[in-house]
């Protein structure tokens, strides 16, 4: 049973205490946390784990509201049992992404915390139950366009299958969230991987965004573009693709 107290940083010591952490692992935590200037960790979020509320929470990594200075911000605190011995990978793949305006602003990041900007809005999948289809269809023309400016810097998000999980909808910008699984001169598309999990797979999302799209259900073109696109990666097979979608 870890038995510390560090004033503002209570809601991550009592996740602690209910999950016993190690107390070396917990000192660590919060010299980062002080080192990354924050004042405090906030209860709050739309998550709520052993009586704690959080902005996110995954097998590697807890992220808690947090006051730097005057401002608040995301951190995301490394577990003491993920199997990634640090998150200094994602801090830099994140910032990478950065340069090409691409996921939320890196403030500053240590092995085991990241800072960053705090991003406030809804997943995809809630986001078109209620916007225009002008509206959503902006939003798509803004992702895939994300996505292309990773691909051109060989940056694979590598889990944009997984679009709940890793977009974000706050007013009318889309946000590519979480690059724990990132990785640099993959022969993934992050392009085709959003095409792949918003249009071409079988659900919900995919239906809506079809209707909303107006592309009906034969994808035979579509299809045939995102492969000539993964192979060739280049400006023109990409505008292709948009103007298959209506969206150039």
């Amino acid at each position: 049973m870890v038995v510390l107290i560090h004033e503002g940083f209570e809601p991550f010591i009592k996740i602690c205490e209910r999950i016993n952490c190690p107390k070396s692992y917990v000192g660590l935590v919060i010299r980062d946390l002080s080192q990354l200037s924050v004042m405090r960790i906030v209860n709050e979020g739309g998550i709520e784990f052993m009586g704690i509320k959080l902005l996110g929470k995954g097998q590697n990594g807890f992220v808690f509201k947090c006051l730097v200075g005057n401002s608040y911000y995301a951190c995301k605190v490394r577990r003491f049992d993920s199997s990634r011995p640090s998150l200094a990978n994602e801090g830099y793949y994140l910032g990478l992404a950065n340069s090409v305006g691409v996921g939320p602003r890196l403030i500053n990041y240590t092995s085991n915390v990241i800072v960053m900007e705090l991003i406030e809005g809804v997943t995809f999948d809630t986001y078109i139950n209620y916007a225009s289809p002008n509206d959503v269809r902006l939003i798509i023309k803004d992702l895939l366009w994300q996505c292309r400016r990773l691909d051109r810097i060989g940056l694979a998000h590598n889990e944009l299958s997984r679009s709940r999980e890793h977009i974000i909808v706050s007013g009318n910008k889309a946000y590519i969230i979480d690059f724990e699984s990132a990785s640099v001169n993959s022969k993934v598309s992050n392009v085709s991987q959003l095409l792949n999990a918003l249009i071409m797979g079988k659900g919900y999302v995919q239906n809506r965004v079809r209707s909303i799209m107006n592309i009906g259900n034969n994808l035979d073109d579509l299809r045939y573009a995102i492969k000539e696109y993964k192979v060739r990666r280049d400006d023109e097979s990409f505008i292709e693709i948009l103007k298959l979608l209506g969206l150039q």
